[in-house]
């Protein structure tokens, strides 16, 4: 009989906040309006194009697009607005992907697609915003390294700047190496990491005062880059 009884009881609960949830709510603001993104790529070719949609949670309010900007970039592509659509926007990708300088801090060869909204008029209510990244895939993949040559105390540190693009796989193999052979990490010549920080060797090589950092693609080795350093 107890256990009827909280099953009558369960059962009123539930048609009540039924009851309220098919009220009027129109008085109630919500804490943000969020705007999400679809679909998310993991990578958009060159020269290839796609079609974002931008859901906005009010349903009032239009998306409003960019793409994650730096003033150094040679291309990162274009925005166009669909005919007949106020939520969606199409994306065409660069003829090459993009590549930053070292300070823009942003991943080589990729793309931020972002989107964003106003709030309604005579309202400021909180504005959620989100923004998508994706590879831009070539036919073949590029590698750079700078500086090109450095000079470097024994002891002494020394940044180096390698990227990979044009691959979903972007990542590098750091080599050292003198007269053409390869010497590892931690060795006579030195130590290189995975982000380009090169510590010279603390005694000179017996190979001479010239180590050679490589950087090699993952994705395809054929594609290296060399720098010189010049140990004193």
């Amino acid at each position: 009989m107890k256990t009827h009884s909280m099953m009558i009881r369960l059962a009123r609960i539930t048609a009540a906040i039924a009851l309220i949830g098919c009220g009027d709510n129109s008085t109630i603001s919500p804490g943000y309006i969020e705007v999400l993104i679809s679909p998310r790529p993991a990578s958009v070719a060159v020269n290839g194009s796609m079609v974002f949609t931008g859901t906005v949670s009010n349903n009032l309010s239009l998306p409003q697009w960019s793409v994650l900007d730096s003033a150094d970039a040679n291309n990162i592509g274009t925005l166009t607005p669909v005919n007949g659509s106020s939520d969606t926007i199409l994306y065409t990708a660069p003829p090459t992907p993009p590549i930053y300088s070292v300070t823009a801090g942003l991943p080589q060869g990729t793309v931020t697609l972002q989107v964003t909204t106003t709030s309604p008029p005579g309202t400021s209510i909180q504005v959620v915003g989100d923004s998508v990244s994706f590879v831009i895939t070539a036919p073949s993949v590029t590698v750079g390294l700078t500086p090109a040559t450095a000079t470097v105390k024994l002891g002494a540190t020394q940044q180096f700047y390698g990227y990979a693009v044009g691959n979903l796989n972007n990542t590098l193999t750091w080599q050292l190496s003198a007269n053409g052979v390869p010497s590892p990490s931690g060795g006579p010549l030195g130590t290189i990491n995975s982000a380009g920080t090169y510590i010279a060797p603390s005694t000179m090589p017996i190979s001479g005062n010239t180590v050679t950092i490589t950087i090699i693609s993952q994705a395809d080795p054929t594609k290296t880059q060399s720098a010189v350093v010049t140990l004193q």
